[in-house]
């Protein structure tokens, strides 16, 4: 009778070797709020072949895109719970962990030609997660999410000045709050699914927002664009719970690092270029684009120093060390 055991245990045991490895891979789960189709769902997919492929197939990275297990917002903080692993939300969400975060939100903190500087994306990158490591989280990369720049339906704004007194809706954060303020325009939050009705109707004037905001989420209903270049480099934090993938084999470590480290440099150029193309396109279809003049953006940066004033004030230990980043990276101005 032993040995009948033995011998069913042995056969088991080479029947399980026998089954294909993701059967027993570690799931990586992913939610997401933006939609399938969005391009943010595309590199995630990627990064998941990525994933899959240099684990050979011991992770598992599971996408729930548009919702369908948390927004943005709720993932973070199912971080640690064990039901999410990683989200890629706005960076200004992370504000809410750690508001020194907030350091690459200033106006004119963030530009793509610094972020393509491999060694200043990689600092800031490391910077940032240290201020959220305490939390139990960490951040393994940023991602482009847009310059983002002004929407209005019926003012055709060309200068700082034409947006005293407008109400204009935003993605949040204390940084964007302060910065429209700033301009004596009333900063609104809503949920990006009613800024162009909302617009519409009148509630509000304006959207700060992104090529693809405007283009998928807005459209006719948007005429008019004011781009101030590097006003706003809008991010995503790639964001993951630090316990869990500290405890992982350090060959999946590296996969899952090596994976954006082959993403994020090319989705930064991608993304830009996809951009352009959304913004030809509303301009062809009728609408008006306006860039900033120089001696406009000189009065923006006059008066964002304000604004990084305060945020210095408030948080003295950030900005020298951006500071030195840039010097060490060959950035410095």
């Amino acid at each position: 009778m032993k040995l009948k055991r033995t011998i069913a245990a042995a056969v088991a045991c080479c029947s399980l070797s026998l089954l294909p490895a993701h059967l027993f891979a570690d799931e990586l789960v992913l939610p997401s709020e933006v939609a399938a189709g969005h391009w943010k769902t595309r590199y995630m997919k990627e990064f998941a072949e990525a994933v899959g492929n240099g684990t050979d197939g011991e992770i598992d990275v599971k996408i729930f895109p548009a919702g369908q297990l948390y927004n943005d917002q709720d993932a973070l903080a199912a971080l640690g719970t064990g039901a999410v692993h990683m989200v890629w939300p706005v960076s200004v969400r992370v504000e809410s962990i750690d508001p020194r975060v907030g350091v690459i939100n200033l106006p004119f903190a963030l530009d793509a030609e610094r972020m393509a500087n491999q060694c200043y994306a990689k600092g800031v990158t490391e910077l940032l997660s240290s201020y959220v490591e305490p939390r139990q989280l960490k951040i393994l990369g940023l991602l482009r999410t847009a310059d983002l720049f002004f929407i209005f339906a019926d003012r055709n704004v060309q200068t700082l000045e034409d947006l005293k007194g407008s109400k204009i809706r935003v993605t949040g954060g204390k940084v964007f709050l302060d910065t429209i303020r700033s301009v004596n325009a009333s900063p609104v939050s809503m949920a990006a699914s009613e800024m162009s009705t909302a617009l519409g109707q009148g509630a509000i004037d304006g959207v700060f927002t992104s090529a693809a905001g405007w283009a998928e989420m807005i459209g006719s209903t948007g005429k008019y664009a004011y781009h101030v270049p590097n006003l706003s480099m809008s991010t995503y934090a790639v964001v993951v719970d630090k316990g869990w993938f500290d405890g992982l084999p350090e060959q999946q470590q590296t996969a899952i690092n090596q994976a954006l480290e082959e993403i994020v440099p090319r989705q930064w150029q991608e993304v830009a270029v996809e951009d352009q193309a959304l913004i030809d396109k509303m301009v062809a279809g009728g609408a008006e684009f306006n860039t900033a003049s120089a001696d406009d953006i000189q009065k923006w940066r006059q008066l964002s120093a304000a604004n990084i004033e305060r945020f210095a004030e408030a948080y003295p230990d950030v900005q020298p060390k951006m500071n030195e980043l840039a010097q060490r990276c060959g950035n410095g101005d």
